[in-house]
Parts: structure tokens; sequence; C-alpha cells
């Protein structure tokens, strides 16, 4: 059958080698695992000579006004309370800002990457420092009143008098801010207004004396800065569209995450661009009924200058520059809107869908023979098709007109079960079902079936470690660093290494990326193999 050479059929799994599970206690250092989620809503900003603060719904946003760039994030990954935070105030003695939260208070070392948190009754609803004694400690306002938390302490004392009004620095609220910049009041409801006519509200504000900058949160865009002076104001953009990311495709020093459908909860859909230092975000959201609407993202592919979005109703082609998508169904020729799978195409792109194959170049879509299993996974080598269906695994070669069953899959009756991804690394094959893996030996066309050595869940998706040395699982939670030579896995698992339930993974060295029911996570290869990119 062209070049694929029959082989006998495999032994038992027990005569396999003896794998290793490399156990980990794993500490992160901060720019190991970084967290990207919905940083829309800023409950709470504040604002240093060197950094603005914005307190998020899910995370720590710190905004460098020197470089004018991103720190990154920090979230509850690192450490950033899981109560709602309701105040921020600058410190003005460190580069650290202190937060009130619903259950009490943090205080955040941007130098020493460090967090200090206690609780009061009923939380922190306000903060004050004394402007003639910064270093001694700062003013919490609670339930029962106001008390002073000396610096180190974690139990705040009673009865420290405030000091006089004129020494009290304190958190700047939305009504102040804009009585200081008419400019600003004047034009709020088009600062206030998204390109889809979509209004938001300020929330907090924020600003310092060396400048007339003012920083203002708002409950869906974000950070906006304001020139007190002139009319002008700059949208300090740093999030997803949504909170959950559904999956991933690499692009040049960077990825694509799709997701964010929360049409019900007010949310958002469509695809962000994330840099690998992730300096900043490009979320790129769909015209009005252009979007993906109530569709579930499956899949996600970046070609030709094109992004490809799977969905359960139909693939979406977007242009990433201008955000405009064009739909395919089943009145494109789709043999069914329930698509599950993409893969390049030497002239376009391989559309898996529940009932069958198509080809889409340029408008054209073309149905592919007559199988009609569903598709659940594909992967193109050359001008050949892997094809991972309901019914198992099979390919589609040059020329053919439907998948076929090579001689050594036929070998093996495990990869007749359904094969939910497909992936490669070097010139290894590698195909994934639902609770077991499959390696195909690229010397001897044979295959090995085994259970993974980690504890993933049901496996989702697999990524072909760039440039080479293992693939990359993901099950519901879980994902893994498969040596396959070395017979070795080395996992992450929820909630204690990633946020939540995993969704996809992609693989560019130094980065693993990792989509998650609560954002996109940036993982350093480095740290979870143990070995640097490309060695052995």
């Amino acid at each position: 059958m062209g070049g694929w050479i029959a082989v006998m059929a495999i032994g038992a799994l027990s005569a396999h080698p003896t794998i290793r599970l490399s156990a980990q206690t794993r500490l992160w250092r901060p720019e190991e695992r970084v967290l990207i989620s919905d940083f829309s809503v800023v409950d709470a900003v504040a604002a240093s000579p060197w950094i603005v603060y914005a307190a998020t719904r899910h995370g720590l946003l710190l905004y460098d006004r020197r470089a004018r760039t991103w720190q990154l994030p920090v979230t509850a990954l690192d450490g950033y309370p899981t109560a709602r935070v309701r105040t921020a105030l600058a410190d003005p003695s460190g580069n650290a800002v202190w937060l009130g939260t619903e259950t009490g208070w943090a205080r955040y070392d941007a130098d020493l990457k460090r967090w200090d948190q206690g609780t009061t009754p009923g939380g922190v609803t306000d903060l004050l420092f004394d402007a003639a004694d910064l270093a001694s400690g700062v003013f919490l306002r609670d339930l029962t009143g106001w008390h002073f938390l000396p610096r180190g302490a974690l139990l705040p004392l009673s009865g420290t008098p405030l000091p006089p009004p004129g020494r009290r620095i304190q958190p700047l609220d939305v009504r102040t801010a804009l009585a200081t910049a008419p400019m600003a009041q004047a034009l709020r409801a088009l600062i206030l207004t998204d390109p889809r006519l979509r209004s938001y509200q300020f929330t907090s504000a924020a600003r310092t004396a060396e400048d007339n900058d003012l920083f203002f949160g708002t409950n869906g865009l974000g950070l906006v800065r304001i020139d007190g002076t002139v009319a002008q104001w700059e949208p300090l953009t740093f999030t997803l569209l949504g909170m959950q990311a559904d999956a991933l495709a690499l692009g040049p020093d960077g990825v694509w995450v799709a997701g964010g459908v929360a049409l019900g909860l007010g949310g958002r859909s469509g695809v962000t661009w994330l840099p690998s230092d992730l300096s900043s975000t490009t979320p790129i959201e769909p015209g009005v009924g252009a979007d993906f609407g109530a569709a579930s993202v499956r899949r996600l592919l970046a070609v030709g200058g094109a992004l490809w979005i799977a969905t359960n109703a139909g693939v979406y082609r977007m242009d990433p520059g201008t955000g405009r998508t064009q739909r395919f169904s089943l009145g494109n020729g789709l043999p069914s809107e329930d698509v599950g799978a993409l893969a390049r195409a030497p002239d376009g792109v391989w559309i898996g869908t529940a009932h069958g194959l198509a080809v889409i170049t340029g408008d054209h879509v073309v149905r592919v023979g007559t199988f009609a299993q569903a598709v659940t996974s594909l992967l193109a080598v050359g001008d050949t098709l892997w094809v991972g269906s309901t019914a198992g695994l099979g390919v589609l070669l040059p020329g053919g007109a439907d998948p076929v069953i090579p001689a050594d899959v036929q070998a093996e009756p495990a990869l007749r079960a359904p094969v939910v991804a497909l992936a490669r690394t070097g010139d290894t094959l590698v195909a994934v079902l639902e609770d077991q893996v499959a390696w195909r030996d690229p010397s001897t066309a044979h295959w090995t079936v085994e259970r993974p050595r980690a504890t993933l869940g049901p496996l989702r998706a697999a990524a072909g470690d760039v440039p080479g040395g293992g693939v990359w699982l993901a099950g519901t939670i879980g994902v893994a660093w498969w040596d396959i030579a070395g017979h070795a896995y080395r996992s992450l698992t929820v909630p204690g290494d990633l946020p939540g339930p995993v969704r996809d993974v992609a693989a560019a060295a130094p980065w693993v990326w990792v989509a998650t029911d609560s954002g996109a996570v940036r993982l350093s290869r480095e740290a979870v193999t143990g070995q640097r990119a490309g060695r052995r």
C-alpha cells in the first residue's frame, strides 16, 4: 500500500520497558508560569511614579509608566487574592501596592514578587497613609472602623489617631478625578463606548503628582489613560476577550488564542494575539453579526495570513488585520457544520466534520470522497493527511479519494478506537486516544500503545515538541511532556500547576502554551522538562 509497511502486531504492554514517572514538586519562578485571562474589568487602580497597578477580577496588572509597556500579570497562581478587590493605594515608600479586599488586606511588593495578606471583619473598604510618616505603616478601614497596621505586622491596631486631613494620602475616587479633568468628563461617553457601540463605566481612578496623567479603571475596557490637559486618551488594553481559552494556534514568535464565548453573561468572543514576551495583547473581535455567536470553538489554525476557527456551527476564516470573518456552512458545501479538526492542505485547508472530510480552497468547498465518519483530528505530513475519526486512524494518500487504513494500523487493534488528537515529533507519529497514546516507529512502521503514566483525565489534545524531543499531552485535568525515547512523563496538574480544566496545548521553544477554562498559560519548557530545547 504505497510506502506503507505491514508489521507484526506488537506484544503485550507489559513487555514494554518500565516507564519512569518523573515525580516533581515544582516551585515556579514568576517568569516560568504566567496566566493571561480576562483582565477587562478593573475594580481598583493605584499609581506610583513608576508603575500603575490595576486590580482586576482575575489578576493584578502592572503597567510600566516610563517604558510604556506591561510587566507580567500577577494572578491567583502567584498569590493574587481570591476575594474581590475594593480599593488600592500605591505604597509611597516602596515599589508596592496595598489592596483592600472583601475579606481583608493584601500588599504586593513588585521588586521582591512577594505577597503579605491578612483578614479583617467585613474586609477593607479604604486605605490611608500619613504623608508625614510614610515609613510606619498604613491605616485600614473595616467594618469596625479605622485601624493602623504597622509595617511588617499582620494584625492591625486600634486606637491610633488618624492624621489631619491635609496629611492624608488616600485612593482617588472617580468623581473627584473627573472634576479635575473637565475634558474627560465632557468626552466620557465617547471614551467609554467601544467599536461595537457597547457602553461601559469608570470604576476607579488614580494619578500622581509628577504629571497630568489620569488612569481610570473600567468595567469592560480595562485601563484607560487620560491626559488631564488636552483632549487625548489612550486605552491600555491587556486582556483576553474572555476568561476561557478554547483553542491555540502558533504564530511567528507568539500564539493566537480563540474563545471567550459567554454571550448569556454579556461576554465577548474572538481571538487574541499573545507575543512570546507577553509585553502586550491584541484582542480581535469580529464585527456585529459576524462573530461566533453561541458556537463552541473546537480548533484554531493559522495559515496563509488567515485564522481558521472550527466551531460546532461551521468554520470561520478571519482576517486578523481587520477582524473580518467569513463563515462556511452546509450551504457552502460542508458535509456538516459540526467541525472538529483543521489542517493545512497543499492549496487550502482540510476540514474535518461530524460527517466526513472537506477541503476549502479560496472560497470553494469540496467534499472529499464518500467517507462519512466523524473526523476528530487531522495531521498533514507533506501531501499525506493522517485522519483520526470515531472509527480509528486512517490516512488520505496523495491523489486518494478516501482515507484508507495502512497495514501497520490494521495490525494494531487499539487504533480502531476514536482518535482525539494527532501529533508528530521529528519523524515519529503519535495518535492520542481518550485514555491511551500510540506512537509509530519511523524506521519499522511499528506501533506501540500505552496508557499515560500521568494523571491527565480524558485526553483532549496533543502537540509536537518544537524543535523536538517529545510530545505534549493535554487532558481535562493536566498536561504532560512525554519523552518517548526516554520512557518518561513529566506532568502538570489542576489545580496545583494549572488554574483550570485544559482544552488545548501548543509548543514552540522556549515556551509551552496551555488553553484552560481560566485563560491561557505560558510555561517555560525547560522548567517542565528539565532540559534545554533540542538537548537530550
